[in-house]
């Protein structure tokens, strides 16, 4: 390349929405060309070419290249590339769903990356990990200005534009965690608030201005046209990109049902003006048209297994917390609130309870007629598994909720020490067999005709391997001849755990370097944490030194 050239392949590459017979490529031109050439190959030797073609872009396409590669053979690993101005892009690795009843199928599951607090180091321990799919679950970008962590993000401003939102997306996908991830695996992808504006509705969001960022139908449009950009999805309607829940058919085993939980049919949070109350029976979290296409999508479907990826948790997680604080909303976790003397996340299904009754009976529909339903969620950076939702008595499904990629962890965002209390309380909620609200991390679920078994996975991102750092802080799971669903606890020594997956070929190259500004990260944390241990210890020793001083000033008798 000649000196001074900018390479076209600095977003490296990435795969997306697979189904048995067909996968969606993605690159980005980023030297300013617009053709690029495309080869998928059978093995990573790239010898024998089972597919090639070529694609364009232009700037209205923010220079992305996307794909469509049909007439794959169903779960078969493939490995692509692309050629632009003479130049080769890192080669990726993808992999095709199976198109029949698969013996297992494996599943990780992300969500929570905010760029500006933390290295992405949970992404480069998914790409080590055999799986054959990756969902996120929301929140890719977050879309505030960075201030409160040691990265600015890319614009150093709150993403209110068609140009903020492409350059958000972009600054996340040259980092070289997140391009590992892409390198290694097909992901799914499904938004929640912070991929457009933080505690989003159909209408608005808590922080938007219309003053200050435009419109609110302007910026949602600005933020959907980039993720179809840089995310791309098979939408029921293409030329409809708000519209964002559908399935994705794992052959003869499960749907995977990819809802929108955020913006079309969602309204306004309980407790502010204008909201519909917490109970009212009309209250939406989904809208009329995606509650019956989910409807006809749950009860009509004769697979063993349903899998419904919700941006927001469904079960309850109703905090007790102790009454002489109930008004100091300062100490709650992110998101938490008292609302009608209840602390709740309000944000989450606990502030829909009619939706959520709905979809508890379909799911119990569904079960009683012997399918079986597993809800994915993430968004409340910790990790938890349900039982749950109820119909009547009765648990309709089981939930494992993902924790955050980045993002501070839910017990962590506020006061120091405070989790310990946090944690004692989740813990304690008698539909959750397990909760940890301190780590990062990610999920994986391994699907078989007669269980799922999930597995949490707590990283530290901070590591310079952070698969070493990978730990199994919980695994569960649920058979397919239970009802109601329930939870039983798996050995953490158990082979079901992943010492028994698949082997598979990697990629031809190593995966990209860790990011060049892991080492000043680590210092800031290491200052940060010192701060957060002696601030309480200075305090702790300042008390006890009045408290010295005050009894030896005390008179005689006193």
């Amino acid at each position: 390349m000649p000196e001074g050239r900018r390479t076209p392949f600095a977003h490296a590459v990435a795969s997306f929405e697979p189904t048995a017979t067909s996968v969606l490529l993605w690159t980005r031109l980023d030297d300013g060309s617009t053709e690029a050439e495309w080869e998928v190959f059978d093995g990573p030797d790239l010898h024998e070419v089972v597919a090639s073609g070529t694609a364009s872009t232009s700037a209205e396409r923010d220079s992305t290249v996307v794909v469509d590669v049909d007439g794959l053979q169903p779960a078969t690993s493939y490995w692509y590339r692309f050629r632009a101005g003479g130049v080769e892009s890192p080669v990726g690795r993808t992999r095709t769903l199976p198109d029949a009843m698969a013996p297992r199928f494996d599943l990780a599951m992300v969500c929570c990356a905010r760029f500006s607090v933390a290295p992405l180091g949970v992404y480069r321990a998914v790409a080590e990990r055999e799986v054959d799919l990756v969902v996120h679950l929301g929140d890719y970008i977050y879309e505030d200005d960075g201030e409160k962590g040691p990265r600015r993000h890319d614009p150093p401003r709150t993403a209110s534009s068609l140009e903020d939102y492409r350059r958000r997306i972009a600054q996340v996908r040259a980092d070289p965690d997140a391009q590992a991830l892409h390198l290694r695996h097909p992901m799914v992808t499904i938004w929640d608030d912070h991929d457009l504006a933080d505690n989003a509705w159909s209408t608005g969001a808590k922080a938007h201005d219309d003053e200050e960022h435009g419109p609110w139908a302007d910026r949602a449009a600005a933020a959907a046209q980039a993720r179809s950009e840089w995310l791309p999805a098979r939408l029921l309607d293409p030329d409809d990109v708000l519209t964002t829940w559908r399935a994705v058919e794992v052959g003869d085993l499960a749907d995977l049902i990819l809802l929108d939980t955020r913006l079309r049919g969602r309204d306004r949070q309980a407790g502010d003006d204008e909201s519909p109350d917490r109970d009212d029976p009309a209250r939406s979290l989904l809208g009329p048209d995606q509650r019956m296409w989910l409807r006809d999508r749950l009860t009509g479907n004769d697979k063993p297994w349903a899998l419904l990826a919700s941006g927001v948790v469904v079960n309850e997680i109703q905090l007790d917390w102790p009454r002489p604080f109930r008004w100091i909303d300062y100490f709650l976790p992110n998101g938490y609130a008292v609302l009608d003397g209840e602390v709740i996340h309000d944000d989450q299904w606990d502030g829909y309870p009619a939706e959520r009754d709905r979809l508890a009976g379909w799911l119990r529909e569904r079960g009683r007629e012997g399918g079986r339903s597993v809800i994915l969620s993430g968004d409340v950076h910790s990790s938890w598994a349900f039982e749950g939702p109820k119909a009547g008595d009765e648990a309709a499904a089981v939930e494992m909720t993902t924790p955050a990629v980045s993002s501070d962890a839910m017990a962590r965002a506020r006061v120091p020490m405070l989790w310990r209390f946090l944690d004692r309380q989740a813990n304690k909620l008698a539909h959750v067999p397990f909760a940890e609200v301190t780590e990062r991390g990610y999920t994986t679920l391994s699907l078989t005709p007669d269980a799922a078994t999930a597995t949490w996975w707590h990283i530290h991102p901070w590591a310079q391997d952070p698969t070493e750092s990978a730990e199994v802080a919980a695994a569960f799971r649920t058979h397919h001849a239970d009802w109601p669903p329930r939870f039983e606890p798996v050995p953490l020594s158990s082979p079901a755990l992943g010492a028994d997956g698949p082997v598979r070929p990697g990629l031809p190259q190593p995966l990209p370097a860790r990011p060049d500004d892991l080492r000043r990260l680590r210092r800031r944390r290491a200052v940060r944490l010192t701060l957060e241990l002696a601030v309480p210890a200075a305090l702790g020793a300042a008390v006890l030194a009045v408290a010295v001083f005050a009894v030896r000033r005390r008179p005689p008798g006193g």
